[in-house]
């Protein structure tokens, strides 16, 4: 397939006025029928991006206030504030009357600065040694057939006994081997099953409702190394963090949400 889906998805086309034209499409979809937030997230933060002509994102926070739907879609974007190392705008998503999402995003260069790590990626075995959930009996259509996934051992509730903890490690990259870019990052924060539902009873089902992410850096050609977990469930919301790590060991990306359990 040559096709580069990911480019084609997420681009939108200034109208003028700081509104730009969008198409969402089901490829990627998440088994709940509708397109996944990660990918609503690239889009509109690619959107702005390019309305603006910003620097690199470098944090984007968003809210799903609705459920969206495959067809076309309109980013209205405004300009918060444009200074020398960050520059500030905002973007909303909408479908006809239906406002599906809103957005909070900060841009800049990215100068050389001090740099501290005191985590580690997630120890995995090499990609062609990992499981592909595809021969394991993960639907390729929608989302899981725009991203490919490697894993040391399958998770628990997909074979109907979950393991109750709720954390994974595994790779991803983009199907069509693309290039990842900061957008992308953003995307594959929020790109695989959510942990939760290793919990089971009660758990098998979640959607976001807001979401922050982290982007530190492009990460070097290939795999991305993601570690997700969550630790905390209250009354039906449930916290997920992600971490997003390339080859060379490089913390590329990282990020929070809030989800629901349907």
């Amino acid at each position: 397939m040559t096709a580069d889906y990911y480019d084609l998805d997420t681009a939108s086309v200034s109208r003028g006025d700081g509104v730009r034209d969008a198409t969402l499409t089901d490829r990627w979809n998440t088994p709940l029928g509708t397109p996944n937030g990660g990918y609503i997230l690239a889009t509109m933060l690619r959107g702005l991006h390019d309305e603006t002509g910003a620097d690199d994102p470098l944090v984007a926070a968003i809210t799903y206030l609705t459920a969206p739907v495959p067809g076309p879609a309109e980013i209205r974007t405004a300009s918060a504030r444009q200074g020398r190392r960050v520059q500030t705008g905002s973007a909303t998503l909408w479908q006809g009357e239906r406002q599906i999402a809103t957005m909070t995003a900060s841009f800049g260069p990215r100068p050389d600065g001090p740099t501290s790590e005191l985590g580690a990626p997630p120890q995995l075995p090499p990609p062609d040694r990992c499981a592909d959930p595809l021969d394991h009996g993960m639907p390729a259509d929608g989302l899981f057939g725009r991203i490919d996934y490697r894993l040391a051992s399958m998770p628990g509730w997909a074979a109907g006994a979950p393991s109750g903890d709720p954390s994974i490690a595994l790779w991803q990259r983009l199907h069509d081997g693309r290039a990842i870019d900061l957008p992308a990052l953003a995307l594959l924060c929020d790109s695989f099953a959510p942990p939760v539902l290793e919990l089971g009873d009660g758990h098998q089902k979640s959607m976001t409702v807001q979401l922050t992410v982290f982007l530190h850096r492009v990460p070097r050609p290939g795999w991305i190394a993601t570690r997700l977990s969550t630790r905390h469930v209250v009354d039906g919301f449930h916290d997920e963090d992600c971490e997003l790590w390339d080859e060379d060991g490089n913390l590329v990306a990282q990020s929070r949400q809030l989800g629901i359990l349907l």
